[in-house]
């Protein structure tokens, strides 16, 4: 995606939109040279974010258009799934876990069949989903199980995991340590975050990630 002159983002449960802030980072660091940039994000908890999201729309960089959506994503899917907007990369910000803690079983497998129905049709060839979420299972209030649900009911797609870097975690939750990734990249060389954290050291930001992610890439268009 780094070379795309226009990117089309929907983000699933946005909150504080630290998606869109990579990108405008990586954009000002030359990483990534597009030149519109349409974000999408969609969160029920108006109450929360509604202030930071306006604050977020009016300092957004020039060729970006931000809007927010404050609804249920169940429906709100089946909604994009009518419209001509079809977005290049999406991404789950703690999204299934929530979705799990907060909806019935049937809700969940019901949103699941519709998301990939969707990005089986319309999503374009070199589009992207990303994962990322609590490093739990179902069975502890997490989301991660449904990580193998999605990824199987999609079609035409490649996807990559890894497993936390010197793993010696030893918890009621995982006694031999975090297991996710087991089958598939395998260790990460390192767990440091890749940007530097230097300059809010004030706020004692955490150095290492322990949640668990997915990267999904569309291989062929339909």
């Amino acid at each position: 995606m780094s070379n795309k002159s226009a990117i089309k983002v929907l983000s699933l449960g946005c909150g504080p939109c630290t998606d869109l802030l990579a990108l405008d980072y990586l954009k000002t660091q030359g990483e990534y040279s597009f030149t519109t940039l349409e974000y999408r994000g969609v969160d029920y908890s108006e109450d929360v974010w509604k202030s930071i999201h306006t604050n977020i729309k009016l300092l957004s960089s020039p060729g970006s258009t931000v809007k927010f959506y404050y609804q249920d994503i169940c429906t709100f899917i089946d909604k994009i799934g009518e419209g001509a907007w079809v977005p290049d990369l999406v991404t789950f910000q703690y999204f299934l876990s929530d979705l799990h803690r907060h909806s019935e079983a049937t809700s969940v497998g019901s949103f699941l069949k519709s998301f990939t129905q969707f990005a089986n049709d319309y999503m374009p060839f070199n589009s992207y989903i990303v994962l990322n979420d609590i490093n739990l299972g179902t069975g502890y209030g997490g989301g991660r199980d449904y990580f193998a649900t999605l990824s199987s009911l999609l079609t035409s797609c490649n996807f990559r995991r890894g497993r936390f870097c010197n793993d010696n975690s030893r918890s009621p939750f995982y006694p031999r340590g975090y297991t996710y990734g087991e089958d598939s990249d395998g260790e990460f060389p390192s767990n440091q975050n890749i940007f530097s954290l230097s300059q809010w050291a004030a706020y004692s930001p955490f150095n290492t990630c322990a949640s668990a992610q997915m990267l999904i890439k569309k291989e062929v268009s339909r």
